[in-house]
């Protein structure tokens, strides 16, 4: 380290200690203690780290203007944040709207297929259950069942093609009743 380095560095560490308090005063007019406190080691960091391209002279107001410059980006952040949040808001509550209307919906499915699953003739329904509600394999179901596999298979698709039947008929039955109700009106 050269001599010039060094009273580079002596010369910062004494406007550190002389001038910390007046910094700290004029950056609490702008934020919370804490953040005023960051914001002096931030700055000092920063200077810190250019020091030896710096004269003497520009130490002080260089850091203080670094501390000031880091302030108000602080500041512009927390109002862009802010407003983001408020515009957010609206989003926030139609999320959760959709959420819930999604979750009926989602419960108004399962009822129907429950009602399909309890229409299936009774082997039907018990492979159907053994697929693709407990997970057993075609295999499985087989052996359980004392069928073949292809009986099982035939038994799923079956049981599947109904399902979808059955969801079908109820979900477009009750706006076919609506728009007959609204013709004979």
């Amino acid at each position: 380290m050269t001599p010039h380095h060094e009273e580079l560095e002596r010369h910062f560490e004494q406007v550190v200690t002389e001038h910390s308090g007046s910094l700290m005063r004029a950056l609490l007019r702008m934020l919370p203690h804490a953040e005023a406190e960051e914001v002096v080691q931030e700055a000092s960091l920063k200077v810190w780290s250019c020091l030896y391209s710096l004269e003497k002279d520009a130490q002080k107001p260089y850091w203080f203007r670094t501390a000031r410059n880091i302030a108000i980006s602080r500041l512009r952040h927390e109002k862009v944040h802010r407003e983001a949040v408020h515009l957010l808001e609206p989003l926030e509550r139609m999320r959760s709207v959709v959420d819930e209307a999604e979750s009926h919906e989602t419960k108004q499915f399962e009822v129907l297929l429950l009602e399909a699953i309890n229409e299936l003739p009774p082997v039907c329904r018990n492979v159907f259950v053994f697929r693709k509600i407990e997970g057993y394999s075609q295999k499985e179901i087989a052996e359980k069942l004392g069928v073949s596999v292809n009986t099982v298979e035939n038994h799923i698709s079956n049981g599947m093609r109904f399902c979808r039947q059955f969801i079908t008929r109820r979900l477009v039955a009750p706006s076919a009743n609506s728009q007959q109700v609204k013709r004979l009106g």
